[in-house]
């Protein structure tokens, strides 16, 4: 039986935030993502109040599959929990509807908390309510380490804006998400189902190198900085 969400939250689908064919574009989506999982770490003081302590949380592994994107005007409610720990991975679960009850797309991510000076992971046990991050191990499954691509392709190149960045001055995880969205629509891809490993921090400036190998289905996206793979991720067709 699947465990209840601990919090959630509407939005409704903005202007600034779809495609050219109207609906909510997965960056966007990726947005509103982030900020539920915000919300719900202030309601329970595990979000700034730990940054405040000298932790920080990382994004490491995220997958999320959309069944269908939500169109400009639309409400939409995302749901989010805890879901366990698993070595020194934090589980959270996302699940998005729209106002029928219909499920629009489901995720699950995989958090580091890591020393804000010394970037080392901490054990998440040590700090999180115990109710929302159970000290047992989870029942949940961490998303897959990602390979890169076998015989990679080089496809683009560009270099890391200062709009790429955030309130740590780190690349935002969501600005990857903006990379390989841009890459595949430039490629023609259309994907319904999405993971992502993020490897090694991007720094303003750095020159990005995209390197992928495609099937008809399915398709791998990394991005390269001179010997640093930064991420690996994949990106999937279900239907057609």
């Amino acid at each position: 039986m699947h465990k209840p969400f601990q919090f959630e939250k509407k939005f409704e689908v903005l202007s600034f935030q779809i495609d050219p064919s109207g609906q909510l574009r997965w960056a966007s989506l990726a947005d509103l993502l982030q900020e539920v999982a915000w919300k719900h770490a202030d309601s329970r003081d595990f979000g700034k109040v730990l940054f405040e302590k000298g932790y920080m949380w990382v994004l490491s592994r995220f997958e999320i599959e959309v069944k269908k994107q939500p169109s400009w005007g639309e409400t939409i409610k995302i749901e989010t929990a805890g879901r366990g720990i698993n070595k020194l991975f934090a589980l959270r679960e996302f699940r998005v509807t729209d106002k029928k009850g219909e499920v629009l797309a489901v995720a699950m991510s995989a958090w580091l908390l890591l020393d804000v000076k010394t970037k080392r992971p901490q054990r998440p046990s040590l700090v999180l309510p115990s109710e929302l991050f159970e000290t047992e191990p989870s029942e949940y499954a961490v998303p897959d380490k990602i390979p890169g691509p076998s015989q990679p392709i080089s496809g683009k190149a560009f270099m890391v804006n200062y709009s790429d960045l955030d309130m740590n001055n780190h690349v935002n995880n969501v600005s990857y998400i903006r990379w390989i969205e841009d890459f595949c629509l430039d490629k023609g891809f259309v994907f319904d189902r999405f993971g992502i490993n993020y490897l090694n921090e991007a720094l303003l400036g750095e020159h990005i190198e995209i390197l992928f190998s495609l099937d008809a289905q399915k398709m791998l996206v990394s991005g390269r900085s001179g010997n640093r793979d930064v991420f690996t991720s994949w990106v999937e067709k279900l239907n057609g």
